[in-house]
């Protein structure tokens, strides 16, 4: 009896060994840029086995892909999907099993699992995280046309992932999202508004680029000018004079 409840207690010590001591996949890539997948266990490293698989965004197949995989003492191995664009992996240190992923595309979101599992004593563990890789494309754009009646544009391109895009002075906001894409992973996005040029007199206006992952963030998402009818006046009367001044050179000649 006491030789069963020793040899429990020495399954039980075993199996506590077992575990993912450090685990991390970035929240959120911009577009092109590197990103580093740790995941380093407690277990005994000739007994194990790591794998690692990637579920891309909004794959239509359910199980994941694997990525890398080193069994039992085994030479480490990498599996490179075959994916468009490719996934890019490396070792960070060849003695562990941190991968590398470089110039992340928007097609390479999804989640990333580590397994790691000791077949001698049935033991498993699991971790995984979502990635997002993202784009901001140049930016979103504001720009004004019109007297009396002001069309308001902003617009963004190369965005990723799927944006969403408003225009708003004083507490209106406008949303009527145009979508195009996504083309190669990345969305040309715009919203507009008509508006009466005395309500937004030297009131200003703001374009601003979201997303539903709230992960994302940057400097560069949104952008604001105050709008003045005389701008509009000015330019035009420039263009006039310039127009005027090429004529009467013209004439001269």
């Amino acid at each position: 009896m006491l030789r069963t409840l020793s040899l429990v207690l020495c399954v039980v010590a075993v199996s506590q060994q077992l575990d993912i001591s450090k685990f991390s996949v970035p929240e959120a890539v911009e577009k092109g840029s590197d990103a580093e997948l740790l995941c380093e266990h407690d277990g005994t490293e000739k007994e194990t086995i790591v794998k690692w698989f990637w579920k891309p965004e909004g794959a239509d197949e359910p199980t994941p892909i694997m990525i890398y995989q080193r069994a039992l003492g085994a030479e480490k191995k990498i599996i490179i999907p075959r994916t468009e664009p490719l996934l890019n992996i490396t070792l960070i240190e060849e003695d562990k099993h941190n991968l590398a992923l470089w110039d992340l595309q928007p097609e390479h979101s999804g989640t990333f699992e580590c397994k790691v599992e000791e077949e001698q004593d049935f033991q498993e563990r699991r971790n995984s995280s979502d990635m997002v890789v993202y784009s901001i494309g140049d930016g979103p754009k504001l720009s004004f046309e019109g007297e009396e009646e002001v069309l308001v544009v902003c617009e963004a391109f190369g965005v990723a992932p799927q944006p969403d895009i408003t225009i708003s002075y004083d507490s209106t906001t406008f949303n009527t999202t145009v979508l195009e894409g996504p083309i190669d992973g990345l969305y040309n996005v715009s919203a507009n508004a008509t508006l009466n040029r005395q309500d937004i007199e030297g009131v200003e206006i703001s374009c601003k680029l979201s997303f539903e992952d709230e992960v994302i963030t940057s400097d560069v998402m949104a952008v604001a000018d105050t709008y003045h009818s005389a701008d509009g006046a000015e330019r035009t009367t420039a263009v006039w004079a310039l127009a005027a001044l090429a004529t009467l050179l013209h004439l001269q000649l």
